[in-house]
C-alpha cells in the first residue's frame, strides 16, 4: 500500500527528504504551495469539528481565514531556518515546501485533539495542551533530519536549529493561547 511523503517524513525523515530531494526536483511554482494549503485545510477542517462539531463550507473558509495566520507565522519561522544554512542544496521555496512535508505529527495531534473537544463535555483543552508535547519532540527529530538533509548542516547546526524551531515554536504558541484566554494571569493555577 503506498503511503504519502509526507506520512513516510514522518516514520523515516532523512531517507525521505534525500528522495524527495530528487524525486520532486522539478516541483516549481503554484505547486510549491500545496503542503501549507495542505495544512491550512486541515487546520480550516479541525477548528469547526472542535467548536461546533460540524463542518460546512462557510465554516471551512471562515477557519481558513482565521487561522492563516498559523501557516504564515510557520513559513516565517521555516523561512529563517533556511535561510540560516547557505549549504543548502535547494533554494528557498522549495526548501519551504519540504519543510511543510514535516507537518503530520501536528496534524495528528490535531485531529485527536480537536475530536477529542468535540466529544468530550469536560474542559480538555489544558490535557490537549499538555499532550502536544509528543508531536512538538517529534517534530524535533524531523527538523533535525530536514536541516541534515536538505540544509546541510553539521550534527551541531541542525540541534542548535531544531532547539530554537521548538522554543520559537512553543513561546508563539503558549502566546497566543494567553493572549486569547485574557492574559497569562487567566492560565496560571494561582490565580
Amino acid at each position: 500500500m503506498p503511503i504519502s511523503s509526507e506520512l513516510q517524513v514522518a516514520l523515516w525523515p532523512s531517507a525521505t527528504f534525500e528522495r524527495l530531494l530528487t524525486d520532486e526536483a522539478h516541483v516549481r511554482g503554484w505547486r510549491l504551495l500545496r503542503r501549507p494549503a495542505m495544512v491550512l485545510l486541515a487546520i480550516a477542517v479541525l477548528v469547526p469539528i472542535a467548536a461546533v462539531q460540524r463542518v460546512t463550507l462557510a465554516l471551512v473558509v471562515t477557519a481558513a481565514l482565521s487561522w492563516s495566520f498559523v501557516i504564515a507565522i510557520q513559513m516565517i519561522v521555516g523561512a529563517s531556518v533556511i535561510g540560516s544554512a547557505p549549504a543548502r542544496v535547494v533554494r528557498g521555496l522549495r526548501a519551504l515546501d519540504l519543510w511543510f512535508a514535516g507537518h503530520i505529527p501536528y496534524s495528528l495531534w490535531m485531529l485527536v485533539s480537536f475530536g477529542i473537544m468535540a466529544l468530550s463535555s469536560t474542559d480538555p483543552l489544558r490535557l490537549a495542551i499538555a499532550a502536544a508535547i509528543i508531536p512538538a519532540i517529534w517534530t524535533a527529530f524531523i527538523v533535525t533530519a530536514f536541516c541534515r538533509t536538505v540544509l546541510r548542516t553539521s550534527v551541531r547546526g541542525a540541534r542548535w536549529r531544531a532547539a530554537a524551531h521548538f522554543l520559537v515554536t512553543w513561546v508563539i504558541t503558549l502566546s497566543y493561547i494567553a493572549w486569547a484566554a485574557g492574559g497569562w494571569f487567566q492560565l496560571l493555577p494561582w490565580r
